[in-house]
């Protein structure tokens, strides 16, 4: 201090205690920003290359040669769209981790605004951008699926 006193040593671990907390709640709030975006990011080039390689698939003719490719890329559609909820579900174990370390210590300092906690209480707990996710992917899956079996069906029924 610029007085010439000296601080307690109960002030200055007190001090020393509420700036590590701080400096963790922000790790803390980093981790849960960082899953948003690697889902968001992942999702959308998935979702991307999915509705690109339909489009390209939907130009090949029953009768082609290239149908084997077709099933290869709707084994491959199919994949990358189980593979958005499965990273969502991974990355969110992580991030309730990190907001709930954010709860924490919010209840164990005096935050006026308890940013967490009220996020969490007005937060539907149904979890609406979860359910999307999941009714995407499952359009995707089925769309893939129908892909592969009209190729099968193209290549068997084509070729007899």
């Amino acid at each position: 201090m610029g007085t010439g006193q000296t601080v307690p040593d109960n002030a200055m671990n007190d001090r020393f205690r509420v700036e590590q907390m701080l400096a963790e709640y922000e790790r803390a709030q980093d981790v849960g920003h960082h899953t948003d975006t690697v889902i968001h990011e992942i999702t959308a080039i998935v979702w991307g290359a999915n509705t690109l390689l339909l489009g390209f698939i939907l130009e090949v003719d029953c009768r082609s040669d290239n149908q084997k490719l077709v099933l290869v890329a709707a084994l491959l559609g199919f994949l990358m769209s189980a593979y958005v909820p499965l990273v969502m579900h991974w990355t969110k174990k992580g991030q309730q981790v990190a907001y709930k370390i954010c709860r924490d210590i919010e209840d164990e300092l005096p935050l006026a605004h308890r940013l967490n906690n009220r996020i969490r209480d007005a937060y539907p707990k149904w979890k609406p951008g979860q359910k999307a996710v999941w009714a995407l992917t499952i359009f995707f899956l089925v769309a893939w699926f129908y892909v592969a079996v009209h190729a099968w069906s193209c290549l068997h029924v084509c070729r007899a």
